[in-house]
């Protein structure tokens, strides 16, 4: 299926919660970039009565438009707007949620904080792209080592394209909002909803003192209702996604 996003359109896949009546319904985030592979946590909440809408960001697969970190704010409210207002999704609009994985993670705490109508926002292994973004403008062997593996990846278009002014541009982009694209600045946004947070203590690609720990302060300072698990391992959602599907099931659309 298709969804409008700004002046191109996502293209995206969704698993029909089981059971009659309208479902309540998970935007899933996938990492970037977001192919059109399906997570067991998408079947598996499936299978648990929500329906699951998973989007490609603009600039993934075969999705239309170039990546940015504005392009994708717009998608995910895109995402979540086109689950509210189309019938045939099946969905209760008053029952949305969002869960994000690495860059899906950032993604689905932005889209949280400006849409106060989500209900909750699950965040497995968070990559801060402000975090990220400052560190590129401070750290040349740490932006080097990125623009290596991103120029990889924009050597094969069909999975990811950067836009006119390529990987360069896109990181410049980054690094020059990383000062107002950080998960800490939002947790006040954050703090009227359950919000769960899950980190690898020995994560290579989003450490967790600089991506886990001052969110999950952030969003103690803000009094919000979040509850945190830190797991001894790495970048691996998996070892989370047991205990965010059970935190969804309680907590995500109690009245």
């Amino acid at each position: 299926m298709t969804i409008s996003s700004g002046d191109t359109t996502l293209s995206a896949r969704i698993l029909g919660g089981v059971g009659e009546g309208p479902r309540p319904a998970i935007v899933l985030f996938n990492g970037f970039p977001a192919g059109p592979n399906i997570p067991r946590i998408a079947t598996d909440l499936q299978a648990a009565g929500y329906t699951v809408l998973l989007p490609q960001y603009r600039g993934t697969g075969s999705s239309g438009g170039a990546i940015s970190l504005r392009h994708s704010r717009e998608d995910g409210a895109a995402a979540v707007n086109w689950l509210k207002q189309d019938a045939a999704s099946g969905v209760d609009p008053t029952e949305i949620g969002v869960l994000g994985v690495s860059y899906g993670g950032w993604v689905a705490l932005q889209t949280a904080a400006a849409d106060h109508s989500v209900r909750c926002a699950v965040v497995l292994v968070p990559a801060d792209m402000g975090v990220i973004g400052a560190r590129w403008g401070s750290d040349a062997s740490y932006r080097t080592a990125w623009k290596t593996d991103l120029d990889a990846v924009a050597a094969d278009p069909a999975s990811t394209r950067f836009g006119p002014d390529g990987v360069d541009g896109f990181m410049n982009a980054i690094t020059l909002e990383s000062g107002t694209s950080g998960l800490a600045q939002r947790a006040a946004d954050l703090a009227d909803r359950p919000i769960f947070v899950a980190g690898g203590r020995h994560d290579p690609a989003a450490p967790f003192a600089d991506h886990y720990v001052p969110l999950v302060e952030a969003l103690r300072a803000a009094k919000a209702p979040f509850t945190a698990l830190e797991f001894d391992g790495g970048h691996n959602p998996s070892e989370a996604s047991a205990a965010a599907q059970s935190f969804i099931e309680r907590s995500c659309f109690a009245d």
